[in-house]
C-alpha cells in the first residue's frame, strides 16, 4: 500500500529498477522517450543507458541526488533532463524520476536551424556546450564522413569520441577554440580525406548559439564544394588545352566580336586566308581592300555573286546559324571551294556579343562527292535494269556484240539456248551466235537500220516447254557526242497476258452477243404473242363479232396474261440480279419453320406437275426446324429449282423434293430424272446469262438468269448452292442453309400469303405452263 501511494504522488516520468533490471515504467516515461514498456521491461540498467544514449560518463547506479544530462528518444531527438534516484530500503530497488527541463527542446529553441536538416545539400550537426555531445545531425553530414557514416551511431556521443575515429580531423580543436573565443569559425575550402581515402573540399562553419546570454550549443555546417573546385581546375586546364587545340585545328577558325572586328584566328586560318588581317581593322574594311587589290569575288555554288552583307560572318552576327554553307572564292591566287559553319554567341540577356565561324577547303571533297554521285547513279541504273520486269540487252553498233544483259533476258536466252553457261559467257559474243527460237532479233535490227536509225518494235510469238509466249521487242539507239549511234538497246516486254486477255475478251464478247440475243428473244417472244392476241381481239371488236368469238377472247386474254407473267419474271430477275450484284437486294429475315415453307410451295405446284404428266414427291427427316430466313426469297429459290426440274424432265417421271436437318445446316434438294447436264457446263451454270443449250431447242425457254439469282439469294443467307448431274440420268440441286435462330428481329409484315403464292407460281411457271389448258 505504501508503494502504491508513493507512485500516485509522482506525476513525472519514472523508471523502476529491481535487482538492476527494469521492472516498471509509467505512461509519462513512455511519452517522453517514445519507447514502450515492452521494449524496456526486462532490460538491464546498462541496456537502458545505451537505449537512451545517456553520456558514457554518467553511471545511473551512482546517482544519489539530482543529475542533469541529455537522453534521446526513440526518434533520436535530444531531451535535456534532470534525473533523481530514490532507493527503497531493505530492497534492491531504485526509482529514477526523470524531469525534462522547461523550454529546452532544440526544435523549439532553434527552429530556423532545424528547418535545414532535411536539406540534401547542407550537412548540419549540433553539439552541446561544453561537453561536446552530438545532439542532432542529418544524413548529409554523416555522408560527408565528418562523423560516423551512420547517423544513429554518432547521436549522443561526445565529439572527442567521434573525432578519434578520424585522426586527420581537426573538428574537436576547432570546437574547443570556438568555446574559448566565443567567435564563429568559417572556412571556404578545406581539403579533407574521407573514409574512402578520397579528397573532398568542404565549405564549413562552426557557430556558437547563446541561450539567455550563455553559450549553449555549437552548430556545425558543411557543404561539399568538391565539384566546384575540381570544375574550376578542370576549366583552367581545359582553357589551356583549348588554346592548343584551336591553334592546331584541321579547320580554319575565326572569332569576331559583335562589331565585326577580328578577335581570334588560328594558324590554318592565317595561312590559308586570302585577306590581309589587321586587328585594328573591321571586316568590311578588310573585304573592301581585298576586292580592291586582289580582285576577290565570292560566289555561291550556283554561280551567284555573294554581296558583302551576305557573307557567312555577317549572317552569323545578324543572328543566323550557318551549317555547311558552301561557296567559291575567285581571286588572283586561283579558285578555292570553301564550306562554312558558324553560330552567334549570346550573353545572359540574349544580346549577340560575338560570332564563331569554321571554314574548310572542300576541293577534294567535291571531287569525291562528284565521283560518288556518278557511281551511285551508275549503281542505281544497273540495279533498276537488273530488276526490271522486262528483257534488257545492250549491243555494240554496228558490231552487234553483247555489252550487258539483265537476269530476265538471260533467263529467256537460257531457256532458248540451254548450253549457255553464264552471263559472262555471253558478253562480247555476237547476237548471231545465239538463236531466240522464232524471235529473229537480227531481223528487228535490220528493220531498225532500214528505218533511218529510229526506234522500232516487233511482236514475236514463240513456244517454251509447250507454253505459248508473246514478246514485244523494242529496238532503241544510244547516241554519242557527235550524234552517232554508239550502242543498241533491246528491251523485251512480256505481253502474253495482254494478248491472251484480248483473246478472252473477243470470246467473251462473242458469248455476250449470244446472251443478249437470247435475252432479246426472251423479251420479243411474249411481246409478239401479246401483240398478235391484241390485234385479233381488236379485229373482232371492229367487226362486232365479240359474241360469236367469245371463247377465243378468253383464250387471247389468257395468252396475254401468261406472256405478261413471262415479261414480269424476266424483268424481275434482271432487276433483282443487278440489285444483288450491287448490294441493294435486301433480305426480310424472320424465324420460320423451313420445312413448312418448302412443303407449302411444293403443294402449290402439284397441279402444274400433274398437267405435264410429272409426279412430285416430298420427303423430310424432321417435321419442324426453325431457322432465320426470308420466306419469300426461299420460296422463290425452291420455285426456280422446281421450275427447272419440270422443264427438263421427261413425261411420266418423278421429281424428288427433300428437306434434311443436318444439325448445323438444313439441306433442301430438288432431284429430277431428266436430260441431265454435261460436266463441262457445271462450273459455269450459275454465271449470269449462261445457257447450256444455246440453240433454243429446249423443252422450254429461259434467259439464263434464274440460277445466278437464286445462288445470290442463297449466299445472302450465308448458305451454298451446288449441283450434281449426269447426262441422260438427271440432276440434283442442293441448297444448304445455316440452321441459326436470329434474335431481336422486327416482326415481318405479313402479306396476303395465298394470293401472293399463287401469283408467284404463275410468274415462275409462265414459260412452262399454258393458262388455256
Amino acid at each position: 500500500m505504501l508503494k502504491y501511494s508513493f507512485k500516485k504522488r509522482i506525476a513525472r516520468p519514472f523508471l523502476h529498477i529491481k535487482n538492476d533490471i527494469a521492472f516498471e515504467v509509467n505512461n509519462e516515461f513512455e511519452k517522453l522517450t517514445g519507447y514502450t514498456s515492452k521494449e524496456l521491461i526486462g532490460k538491464s540498467i546498462a541496456d537502458i543507458k545505451d537505449i537512451l544514449k545517456i553520456d558514457s560518463k554518467v553511471l545511473l547506479e551512482d546517482i544519489e541526488s539530482e543529475y542533469s544530462c541529455y537522453i534521446f528518444t526513440k526518434e533520436s531527438e535530444p531531451r535535456e533532463v534532470t534525473i533523481t534516484c530514490k532507493n527503497i530500503k531493505f530492497e534492491e530497488e531504485q526509482i529514477y524520476n526523470i524531469k525534462e527541463k522547461r523550454d529546452s527542446r532544440i526544435e523549439d529553441r532553434m527552429s530556423y536551424i532545424t528547418s535545414i536538416f532535411p536539406d540534401n545539400d547542407t550537412g548540419v550537426a549540433i553539439y552541446s556546450v561544453p561537453d561536446g555531445i552530438i545532439l542532432k545531425t542529418n544524413e548529409k553530414f554523416t555522408t560527408l564522413n565528418l562523423l560516423y557514416n551512420i547517423m544513429e551511431n554518432c547521436i549522443g556521443k561526445r565529439l572527442k569520441e567521434v573525432s578519434n575515429e578520424h585522426k586527420d580531423s581537426k573538428v574537436e580543436d576547432t570546437f574547443l577554440n570556438v568555446i574559448k573565443t566565443g567567435k564563429p569559425y568559417y572556412k571556404k575550402e578545406i581539403k579533407y580525406k574521407n573514409s574512402e581515402n578520397c579528397h573532398v573540399f568542404l565549405y564549413t562553419s562552426l557557430v556558437p548559439i547563446y541561450i539567455k546570454g550563455e553559450m549553449k550549443y555549437i552548430v556545425h555546417t558543411a557543404i561539399d564544394v568538391t565539384n566546384m573546385v575540381e570544375s574550376r581546375d578542370i576549366i583552367e586546364q581545359q582553357q589551356r588545352q583549348l588554346e592548343v587545340i584551336i591553334e592546331n585545328m584541321s579547320e580554319e577558325l575565326m572569332i569576331f566580336d559583335k562589331n565585326g572586328e577580328h578577335m581570334i584566328m588560328n594558324k590554318l586560318a592565317r595561312d590559308n586566308s586570302i585577306f590581309y588581317f589587321n586587328k585594328s581593322m573591321k571586316l568590311d574594311e578588310i573585304y573592301r581592300q581585298a576586292v580592291l587589290y586582289r580582285q576577290v569575288e565570292i560566289y555561291d555554288m550556283l554561280g551567284n555573286l555573294i554581296e558583302f552583307e551576305n557573307l557567312p560572318i555577317n549572317r552569323i552576327l545578324a543572328g543566323e546559324k550557318i551549317v555547311n554553307f558552301r561557296y567559291v572564292i575567285k581571286s588572283s591566287n586561283g579558285i578555292k571551294n570553301k564550306e562554312a559553319s558558324g553560330t552567334p554567341i549570346y550573353d545572359n540577356e540574349g544580346n549577340i556579343i560575338a560570332g564563331v565561324v569554321l571554314l574548310r577547303n572542300i576541293d577534294e571533297l567535291l571531287k569525291y562527292e562528284e565521283n560518288l554521285y556518278r557511281n551511285a547513279q551508275f549503281d542505281t541504273l544497273n540495279g533498276i535494269i537488273e530488276n526490271l520486269d522486262l528483257d534488257f540487252m545492250r549491243f555494240t553498233y554496228p558490231g552487234l556484240t553483247y555489252i550487258d544483259i539483265n537476269s530476265k533476258a538471260y533467263n529467256l536466252l537460257k531457256k532458248l539456248n540451254p548450253k549457255i553457261d553464264s552471263k559472262l559467257s555471253i558478253k562480247g559474243k555476237s547476237i548471231f551466235d545465239f538463236h531466240y527460237g522464232e524471235i529473229h532479233l537480227n531481223e528487228l535490227i535490220e528493220k531498225f537500220s532500214r528505218n533511218d536509225s529510229a526506234s522500232c518494235f516487233e511482236i514475236f510469238e514463240y513456244n517454251i516447254n509447250g507454253e505459248e509466249i508473246f514478246r514485244k521487242f523494242i529496238c532503241q539507239p544510244l547516241y554519242g557526242l557527235n550524234n552517232e549511234i554508239v550502242e543498241i538497246i533491246l528491251m523485251g516486254i512480256d505481253i502474253t497476258e495482254e494478248i491472251k486477255a484480248k483473246e478472252k475478251m473477243k470470246a467473251a464478247n462473242k458469248v455476250q452477243d449470244v446472251i443478249y440475243a437470247n435475252v432479246a428473244h426472251e423479251l420479243k417472244t411474249p411481246l409478239n404473242v401479246i401483240f398478235s392476241a391484241n390485234q385479233m381481239m381488236e379485229m373482232y371488236l371492229k367487226n362486232d363479232n365479240f359474241e360469236d368469238n367469245k371463247e377465243k377472247f378468253f383464250n387471247y386474254n389468257n395468252s396475254i396474261k401468261q406472256n405478261c407473267y413471262r415479261l414480269i419474271k424476266l424483268i424481275n430477275n434482271i432487276v433483282d440480279l443487278s440489285k444483288s450484284k450491287s448490294g441493294f437486294l435486301k433480305l426480310n429475315l424472320s424465324n420460320e419453320n423451313i420445312v413448312k415453307i418448302v412443303e407449302d410451295i411444293t403443294e402449290s405446284v402439284l397441279e402444274y406437275a400433274k398437267s405435264l404428266n410429272l409426279r412430285i414427291i416430298f420427303d423430310t427427316n424432321v417435321e419442324e426446324r426453325i431457322i432465320s430466313c426470308d420466306p419469300n426469297m426461299i420460296e422463290r429459290v425452291v420455285l426456280n429449282l422446281i421450275s427447272n426440274a419440270l422443264k427438263f424432265s421427261n413425261p411420266n417421271s418423278d421429281i424428288y423434293i427433300n428437306v434434311y436437318d443436318k444439325g448445323s445446316i438444313v439441306e433442301i434438294s430438288v432431284k429430277d430424272t431428266g436430260i441431265g447436264i454435261d460436266k463441262k457446263h457445271l462450273d459455269l451454270l450459275f454465271e449470269r446469262f449462261y445457257q447450256v443449250d444455246k440453240t433454243m431447242s429446249r423443252n422450254a425457254e429461259g434467259s439464263g438468269i434464274g440460277l445466278s439469282l437464286i445462288k445470290s439469294i442463297v449466299e445472302m443467307h450465308g448458305g451454298r448452292l451446288s449441283v450434281e448431274s449426269e447426262v441422260g440420268k438427271g440432276s440434283i440441286f442442293k441448297v444448304e442453309l445455316p440452321a441459326i435462330i436470329a434474335e431481336n428481329l422486327k416482326d415481318r409484315k405479313k402479306n396476303n400469303y395465298l394470293n401472293n403464292k399463287i401469283e408467284m407460281v404463275n410468274i415462275e411457271f409462265s414459260d412452262i405452263y399454258n393458262l388455256n389448258n
